[in-house]
């Protein structure tokens, strides 16, 4: 039933009748925005998948044509779109759903210009069955899931390029730098050894990590954002509300002081207790006197 009725709700959507009686088709970009808010929006999980099985279809078929991959799709709000300043090489498209139980499950596509055309892969998120993903190489049908928000302009090396990913979870978030392979072929991967670093997260380190995973409490905001000013991944520091929970990262969360990763020599390198303004230290400054009195400063008689 649900089905037909999932059916029958994108009939609807894709077809506009205009002010003449005349039935007007929406255009992709239309009916991906539609259809991105129906994976979010709708109550029920057989719509939501329906749905999100008909975006995937139509996101591919649009993107793989010369006008789609150059298309913006700024109204497709339930998605990130990122691709690379200057080259264009490749675009990366990701967005998630909500599962039967509501926890959300991420999904990805990536379009990469070839020699032959323009060649899609679909992304599989594992994140959460992955073991030890901080130090392995995984291919597209082993992806650690993550809605992608920045595209960095340093960290490239060769077919490497980094980014800044966000999964969320039920009780733990996760902040993810992830380094994404992208052959001349088409070919993804995800994780390479570009971070020189010793210690992070409460962990020693003996061999670089391909990729850089920050877990801490959901009802915290964390930022982990690219600053072009200072040319560098700015971080909150994360640390337990206990030293003594030290690794259960349900209990992590900012302790006000901040790290950074920047670039050198072809690697990321990391720097702890950075001093940076977050523009929200700015002095409060009381008023010289109250002003919800009289002139004189005594209080008006009942008359």
């Amino acid at each position: 039933m649900f089905k037909f009725l999932g059916i029958a709700l994108f009939c609807s959507l894709f077809t506009v009748i205009s002010a003449q009686g005349q039935v007007l088709h929406a255009t992709v970009p239309e009916e991906l925005a539609k259809t991105g808010r129906l994976i979010l929006e709708s109550p029920e999980f057989a719509i939501r998948d329906s749905a999100n099985q008909v975006f995937l279809e139509k996101l591919e078929a649009y993107v793989t044509t010369e006008k789609g991959f150059e298309d913006e799709l700024k109204n497709v709000t339930n998605m990130m779109r990122l691709t690379p300043r200057k080259k264009g090489k490749f675009c990366i498209f990701t967005w998630q759903m909500p599962n039967q139980k509501f926890q959300y499950q991420r999904f990805g596509l990536v379009v990469v210009k070839t020699k032959k055309g323009l060649v899609a892969t679909r992304l599989q998120d594992r994140l959460n069955t992955l073991e030890q993903p901080e130090f392995k190489r995984f291919d597209a049908d082993e992806w650690p899931g993550a809605i992608y928000y920045k595209l960095l302009p340093e960290g490239h090396n060769k077919n490497h390029y980094t980014l800044l990913g966000f999964a969320m979870g039920e009780t733990v978030h996760q902040k993810i730098v992830e380094v994404i392979e992208v052959k001349d072929n088409g070919r993804v991967r995800f994780g390479n050894r570009m971070f020189k670093i010793d210690q992070y997260m409460d962990k020693t380190l003996r061999r670089p990590p391909m990729r850089l995973i920050f877990k801490y409490n959901a009802k915290y905001s964390v930022t982990v954002n690219w600053h072009e000013e200072e040319e560098k991944i700015i971080m909150d520091h994360l640390a337990p509300a206990d030293p003594k929970l030290k690794g259960v990262y349900q209990t992590y969360g900012p302790d006000f002081t901040y790290d950074a990763l920047y670039w050198k020599d072809d690697w990321w390198h990391l720097q702890t207790n950075v001093k940076f303004n977050t523009g929200q230290d700015n002095p409060i400054v009381p008023p010289q006197k109250p002003t919800d009195l009289p002139p004189g400063g005594k209080q008006a008689q009942g008359g």
